[in-house]
């Protein structure tokens, strides 16, 4: 990759773990909302129901099904009706409190500093996230990720969400680069990897639990290998 000089980061599940940091706020929230008193669902009965709706919702948001609002109101509302309740009139509540504190977490995944600070000094460095603007600055401002990009692109803000060639190619002409000239690294298929093909940046896969079955070129299961590759 000899002619590349800059690098595409996703966000949420590359650098920022997402699982840990929302498990740790979902296990808070468990005990804080007294979730197994009115349920009698268990904490880590609780935090999976949470990940499958979440995730589920992301799915429809990035393929333009529903809206943020919709994400946000509806979420904990389907999640204490999964969890066997009607009374969902603290969902609000939740969702305030997810919101608030769950961006605020530190985790990052593993050698997410090590490789950052290595490729800094080879590398110009951006992020682009289908994340939600507010709620994106708060994660790179609290763990400090905003020391390593000179930008971020995020859906909200440029009005198209990966894999849209739209946010890439915004990208790519705001910092004046060639797709030739950039690489993107991304967890996610669907987004990441075929939203840089679409517009011919060559995509890094990154598939830290190697379940997820895909014939691109370039992948890696620790950041760490980037070392070898970048």
């Amino acid at each position: 990759m000899k002619n590349v000089r800059h690098i595409f980061f996703d966000l949420d599940h590359t650098l920022w773990d997402h699982d840990s940091n929302a498990r740790k706020v979902l296990s808070v929230m468990h005990e804080k909302f007294e979730i197994g008193s009115f349920t009698g669902m268990s904490k880590e009965k609780f935090i999976e129901t949470y990940t499958k709706v979440n995730d589920s919702l992301w799915d429809r948001y990035n393929q333009g099904q529903i809206e943020r609002e919709y994400l946000r109101k509806e979420r904990f509302r389907i999640v204490l009706k999964k969890c066997g309740t009607e009374d969902v009139s603290r969902s609000d509540e939740m969702s305030d409190y997810y919101i608030k504190h769950c961006p605020r977490q530190k985790g990052l995944v593993e050698d997410a500093d090590i490789i950052l600070n290595y490729l800094s000094k080879k590398y110009k460095m951006s992020l682009i996230t289908n994340g939600f603007e507010d709620i994106q600055q708060v994660k790179v401002k609290s763990t400090g990720l905003d020391r390593y990009f000179e930008k971020m692109y995020t859906s909200e803000a440029v009005g198209a969400k990966k894999p849209d060639p739209k946010i890439f190619e915004y990208a790519l002409t705001d910092q004046s680069l060639e797709p030739h000239e950039v690489v993107m690294i991304g967890d996610n298929l669907k987004t990441d990897i075929k939203g840089a093909l679409g517009v011919n940046i060559t995509p890094i896969f990154f598939n830290p639990l190697g379940v997820v079955k895909s014939d691109c070129e370039w992948q890696i299961s620790r950041l760490q290998e980037l070392m070898k590759i970048l």
